[in-house]
């Protein structure tokens, strides 16, 4: 089973962050952290949806079998099956790049920011953030604190 246990995504936020010129220059890097964001989002599903042990293989079957979770309404259902399928659209197009399958290694800044709402959506809908702290990060932004 393949695991990242000793990259935390913090230290690879930090990476981004630190690595020298402007995001169109590390676009691939952005393109990693993506992409192991949702590989992490996939490992930790809960044993109410996948009975295997966390990991980040299979990305696509431990994503799919998420729409089954159960208490999901038929509209959450529907609504996760659509925010997976852009999760994957965005998983593929990262993996034929970091993979060397793309003949450009740099994608465009247009699909990192596409991609990156992509997983944005996924992790909201797997594991959305409390109401106290949504409410919080929302204000927060509202007030610029």
């Amino acid at each position: 089973m393949a695991t990242y246990p000793d990259v935390e995504l913090a230290d690879l936020q930090a990476a981004y962050r630190g690595w020298p010129g402007g995001p169109a220059e590390k676009t691939a890097l952005a393109a990693l952290v993506l992409r192991v964001r949702i590989e992490r989002a996939a490992a930790r599903l809960p044993s109410t949806v996948i009975a295997a042990k966390p990991g980040i293989s299979m990305i696509e079957r431990r994503l799919y079998l998420s729409i089954g979770e159960p208490g999901l309404s038929p509209e959450a259902q529907l609504r996760r099956m659509q925010t997976i399928a852009g999760a994957l659209e965005a998983y593929v197009a990262i993996c034929e790049i970091l993979h060397g399958r793309n003949p450009d290694p740099a994608p465009p800044l247009k699909d990192i920011d596409a991609w990156a709402a992509a997983v944005d959506a996924l992790e909201e809908d797997l594991y959305p953030a409390p109401a106290v702290l949504r409410d919080r990060t929302l204000q927060d932004a509202a007030t610029g604190g």
